[in-house]
């Protein structure tokens, strides 16, 4: 074995290195190291360079064995020792790995929950720029509102019931009742069809930010216009040929109550909880364009419940909880008779099919039965155990139907008055509404129901529709009761048709 050592490391070199500058022996990658790093001799300090080292020959030394590696027992606990020392780094490398899998599934979640919070955000940036849109565009095709709608103007002043408007209402009164006597339904849909009304679209037509529809109208000739409105503040028009939404209309800063649709004019009628109703005309000539706000009626000091549009289409009701309901004119934007210091606020209004008298349900419970044109209360009907929230007469102006929040429905006969009826349904009514003919009422609650006149003076229970997975807050029928269509808080609309 050889004696030379490196004065370095203290082991015999495997290339060895003379410097008879120092006189000692070197590991040569050991001493070139140094060399390099300082300059100097690490064990003298003297100045060194590369020229100072002569090589060396010698045999190339084998490094002794250690001397636990000479026995057998040594040699296996130096495996035991390299054993253990692998199982500790294997441990080491398992918890490294789980801690590392846990801050990956955490960063994976936080990535998630940003994708949400950035999709989201980008569904409001893309639903203000469509009202940004919309707005733009009602802006740009403002033009002269069509005729048969006046822009809204001081209304401060009453017009007045005046002897030429009360004609006009007398002589379409009397027109009214004579065809009404007339009429016939030959396309009505019988029981037996009606029955067979199925779901055949659901549309979820507004924000999921303010979620629930909470009224509904369809167009009196065409069942494919449905105007809905919101929680969302928004009244939006649907096409339900096409399936998808034809114009929205902004401009409310609370939810929508009630919406109505003209049945001869490209215009919507809206009430809010803002204490506002406004009216919308169409000033493109294409009932699915823009619509601009004509006239906003300022008169209430409360939420505004209902709207009702008389028969002349010329006039228009509504009513608050305010305590008191008015007249207003369509055509000059103006009111002509404000009823105040009523008894009760008002919950729901509706003019009778001839256009002479107006009922109005009351948060004490009861409906009143105005005169127009006296404006005086001609008739209290009473059996209601909660608010009366919503009313529909009849076709043939014979009935009444009212729904209140203690989940009844009576059936009044105006002849008398007495009440001839009374359906008990499931929760509080959110809506009332008889069919074009009057031999069906559709009856909106936790769940949708459909009853028809089984004899002359006696509803009896149709079908009744679960689809919806919120309360039903408005339903109308299609012409002839051959479609359906009803809104819900489930936010979704909901279009009806005979399978």
């Amino acid at each position: 074995m050889s004696t030379i050592v490196c004065a370095i490391s203290g082991q015999p070199p495997e290339e060895p290195c003379f410097s008879p500058k120092t006189g000692h022996v070197y590991e040569k990658r050991l001493i070139l190291k140094n060399i390099e790093s300082s300059g100097k001799c690490p064990v003298t300090k003297e100045e060194l360079t590369q020229d100072d080292l002569v090589d060396m020959k010698a045999n190339k030394a084998v490094r002794p064995r250690p001397a636990a590696a000479t026995s057998i027992p040594g040699m296996l606990q130096l495996l035991q020792s390299e054993w253990d020392a692998l199982m500790t780094e294997t441990y080491e490398l398992k918890t490294n790995l789980d801690t590392t899998r846990k801050q990956l599934s955490h960063a994976l979640y936080q990535h998630d929950a940003a994708c949400r919070v950035v999709a989201r955000l980008l569904r409001e940036r893309d639903a203000s720029r469509a009202q940004v849109q919309q707005l733009q565009e009602q802006l740009a095709n403002s033009r002269p509102l069509p005729a048969g709608v006046s822009a809204a103007g001081d209304d401060s002043a009453e017009i007045g019931l005046t002897p030429d408007i009360l004609q006009r209402m007398t002589e379409c009164s009397k027109a009214l009742s004579k065809t009404r006597k007339k009429r016939d339904f030959p396309d009505l849909a019988p029981v037996s069809d009606v029955k067979r009304l199925s779901c055949l679209g659901s549309h979820p037509t507004h924000q999921s930010t303010a979620p629930g529809i909470l009224c509904i109208d369809v167009h009196k000739t065409d069942d494919t216009r449905i105007v809905t409105g919101g929680v969302d503040t928004q009244v939006i028009i649907f096409d339900a040929k096409k399936e998808k939404m034809a114009a929205k209309m902004v401009g409310h800063t609370k939810k929508v109550t009630t919406v109505v649709m003209h049945p001869t004019r490209e215009v919507v009628l809206s009430a809010s909880a803002d204490n506002t109703a406004r009216v919308w005309a169409n000033t493109t000539g294409d009932w699915a364009g823009a619509y601009t706000c004509a006239t906003v009626v300022r008169r209430h000091t409360a939420e505004v419940t209902d709207i009702s549009l008389h028969p002349l289409g010329d006039f228009f009701s509504t009513c608050s909880r305010d305590k008191s309901w008015a007249l207003h004119d369509l055509t000059q934007g103006r009111v002509v008779r404000h009823v105040t210091d009523l008894a009760g606020g008002y919950t729901s209004l509706r003019f009778h099919p001839d256009g002479l008298i107006l009922a109005g349900g009351c948060e004490d419970k009861t409906v009143n039965v105005w005169d127009i044109k006296e404006q005086k209360i001609v008739a209290t009907l009473s059996g209601h155990e909660g608010e009366v929230d919503t009313l529909s007469f009849s076709e043939n102006g014979y009935y009444l139907a009212t729904g209140s929040r203690d989940g009844a429905v009576k059936i009044w006969d105006l002849r008398k008055p007495l009440n001839i009826q009374t359906l008990n349904v499931d929760g509080p009514v959110n809506s009332v509404r008889f069919d074009s003919t009057g031999q069906y009422l559709a009856v909106a609650a936790n769940t949708l129901q459909i009853f028809n006149f089984e004899t002359k003076s006696s509803l009896a229970p149709t079908c009744e529709l679960k689809d919806h997975q919120g309360p039903v807050m408005g339903a109308v029928l299609g012409q002839n009761a051959r479609s359906l269509a009803s809104v819900s808080m489930d936010r979704s609309l909901k279009l009806y048709h005979i399978r």
